[in-house]
């Protein structure tokens, strides 16, 4: 009887150390799957931080002409300052025809080219006042040669607005570290963001995620990667001042 026992209890054992280098080879399969699976998407990402048509690094042609594209520019209060480079901060004072009006919104903008145009009388603009550069630094213009040294500084700055092109938000830029790693994203809304972003890269690399969509004076066009963007600023830029 003894025997028996221990027959039957020699193949449980058998069956059992079978089982267990199942489980133990199911696990060791699962975990080089799962640690292949990782190197595999720290591969791709190290390969998208790299790619030169992607790759946007501080202080490169890239961030330059980026920056031109979306750097401060309004020319609806040109009739007042004969300044595009930048943007009359509201509310301000101006003379009119004789007496002071106060300008605090757009509308306000309106009616008095309006009224200029009506009774053909200039709008003169009262000191102090504040502009929005075309850095979109804030900057207080005391007196008419203040004026007249920004209006002669408009032409001359490295990020002179090249308004032939515009970028259609939202729009996401992805991130890396030294190492080309991905660490995260940053959804972009506005021309202010993206020119500030360009400008604080520091040792990160950054690429757009695309493709993205920009707005030129024939239509909407969809780029791709840096070169297309880069291509399509530096056209607009010669469009633009033909």
């Amino acid at each position: 009887m003894w025997g028996r026992v221990f027959s039957r209890m020699t193949v449980l054992c058998v069956k059992c150390s079978r089982s267990m280098k199942l489980y133990f080879i199911s696990g060791v399969i699962t975990a080089v799957v799962f640690f292949l699976c990782i190197a595999c998407q720290e591969e791709v990402e190290e390969t998208i931080g790299e790619d030169p048509q992607l790759v946007i690094a501080d202080g490169s042609e890239m961030t330059v002409w980026i920056r031109r594209a979306t750097s401060n520019y309004e020319t609806r209060d040109d009739f007042l300052d004969k300044n595009s480079c930048g943007a009359l901060q509201l509310p301000i004072a101006v003379n009119l025809n004789g007496a002071v009006r106060m300008i605090n919104n757009e509308g306000d903008l309106g009616i008095v080219r309006d009224i200029m145009e009506e009774l053909e009388v200039p709008a003169l603009l009262q000191f102090p006042f504040k502009v929005i550069s075309g850095d979109y630094t804030e900057l207080e213009i005391s007196s008419e040669e203040d004026l007249n040294q920004l209006r002669e500084l408009c032409g001359k700055s490295v990020y002179a607005r090249i308004a032939c092109v515009q970028f259609l938000y939202p729009l996401e830029m992805l991130t890396y570290n030294a190492n080309n790693q991905s660490n995260g994203s940053i959804t972009v809304e506005s021309d202010r963001e993206l020119f500030d972003f360009m400008g604080s890269i520091g040792d990160l690399h950054t690429t757009i995620n695309y493709p993205v969509s920009v707005k030129l004076e024939t239509g909407t066009q969809e780029v791709n990667n840096n070169e297309e963007l880069l291509n399509l600023i530096r056209q607009s830029a010669k469009d633009c001042s033909e």
